[in-house]
């Protein structure tokens, strides 16, 4: 059967791994919740923000924790990374980048830090990463014995390798990039947590193929996607609790690593970059053209606004949900369009997860949320 062929493409530990994060993402974020609200760490209402009433920030630790614990799980416990050297997929890096970058978003959501300073603070992140392996190192040469109806033609070599110096510059300014762009799409309930989660599912689709057959980055990709997954739950319109600067951060400094160690090493130029295109086209899109805006303007490219997409849609009328519905719905047939590029293997295993997803955030929707409204209306009642 087909499902099972799905299936059995995708190894149980990553599944555990998805499992796992998005139950630990789902039983913490009350917890940070409350202790946020206790410390007073709170995202109070400006005029650039959509937000009336106040909504703890630190939803950036139960995407660290979630993540983090369960990476960490597999390390100890099964020993999933034991024979995998650093060369192959540089998990120290990624790791050790991502709480460098989650650190710094955390302390600027306890005291805000001058644009200027966490900019550096992002570079310093990629540069320890680019440092301990997560490298663009080369791609694979498209015109490399291209073979046309009517003739053929070889450019070059197989692989079009980058110096230390252009490997470095490429690779940071990749994942400072987009960081900043996740961080730009932070600005409604739950829209930069889904599009990430469904950026994430596609990397995973992706990682698990003959083509890429990248284990760890799978994983890793799985284990992101589920803490999202848990997290959106709290932070979904209306939200109980922002990603904060840690959270978009750390979730925009992780999938610009996977996609350098699972997409940028193996595949041609030709399918890689419209591939990335299409899986970042949202925070891609919106950076640019707030960017643009800003040149335009003769403002700071670091000015903060309140003219993102997201905004234009909610001043069209549009409510959050149904602003969020539509973006998912975007970023998913961009991902479908993404998956499809690379073999219909892939198409089929990222609609699978997709679907698995769904059918989760309608049981978090339709049974859960019943029984808490439930209660509710039920304790409501006594007290009147």
């Amino acid at each position: 059967m087909l499902i099972n062929k799905i299936y059995s493409s995708f190894d149980l530990d990553q599944l555990i791994g998805f499992f796992v994060a998005m139950f630990i993402a789902y039983l913490i974020t009350p917890m940070i919740r409350n202790r946020a609200l206790k410390l007073g760490l709170l995202d109070k209402p400006s005029k650039r923000r959509i937000h009336i009433e106040p909504v703890p920030r630190l939803g950036g630790v139960s995407i660290f924790v979630s993540l983090f614990v369960t990476s960490f799980f597999f390390v100890a416990v099964y020993l999933k990374y034991g024979s995998l050297s650093p060369v192959s997929f540089p998990l120290i890096g990624i790791l050790a980048g991502g709480s460098i970058i989650f650190l710094s978003g955390l302390l600027d959501d306890i005291e805000p830090i001058p644009a200027v300073g966490k900019l550096l603070l992002q570079i310093f992140a990629a540069s320890v990463a680019w440092y301990l392996g997560v490298r663009i190192e080369h791609i694979v040469n498209p015109f490399y014995h291209s073979d046309f109806f009517l003739f053929e033609f070889s450019v070059g070599g197989h692989m079009i390798e980058f110096g230390k110096l252009s490997s470095y510059l490429l690779t940071v300014s990749w994942i400072v990039a987009i960081t900043n762009a996740i961080n730009l799409l932070d600005g409604m309930d739950g829209l930069a947590t889904g599009v990430s989660l469904i950026t994430a599912v596609a990397i995973w689709s992706v990682a698990v193929g003959k083509r890429i057959d990248e284990p760890a980055g799978a994983l890793l990709s799985a284990t992101l996607a589920g803490s999202l997954l848990g997290f959106l739950r709290w932070n979904f319109n209306p939200a109980r609790i922002f990603l904060g600067d840690s959270g978009s951060y750390l979730i925009g400094f992780m999938l610009a690593s996977l996609a350098v160690n699972c997409v940028m090493k193996s595949l041609t130029l030709a399918i890689m970059a419209p591939m990335l295109i299409l899986i970042f086209a949202l925070p891609i899109f919106d950076t640019m053209l707030a960017v643009m805006r800003r040149i335009f303007g003769r403002r700071s490219i670091l000015e903060p606004d309140k003219e993102h997409i997201h905004h234009r849609m909610l001043a069209i009328g549009m409510s959050q949900k149904s602003a969020a519905y539509l973006f998912y719905l975007i970023s998913f047939s961009l991902g479908l369009l993404a998956t499809y590029l690379m073999s219909n293997q892939t198409f089929r295993r990222f609609s699978f997860l997709m679907l698995v997803i769904i059918f989760i955030m309608l049981f978090f929707t339709y049974v859960i949320n019943w029984k808490r409204q439930r209660v509710f209306k039920t304790k409501k009642k006594k007290k009147s």
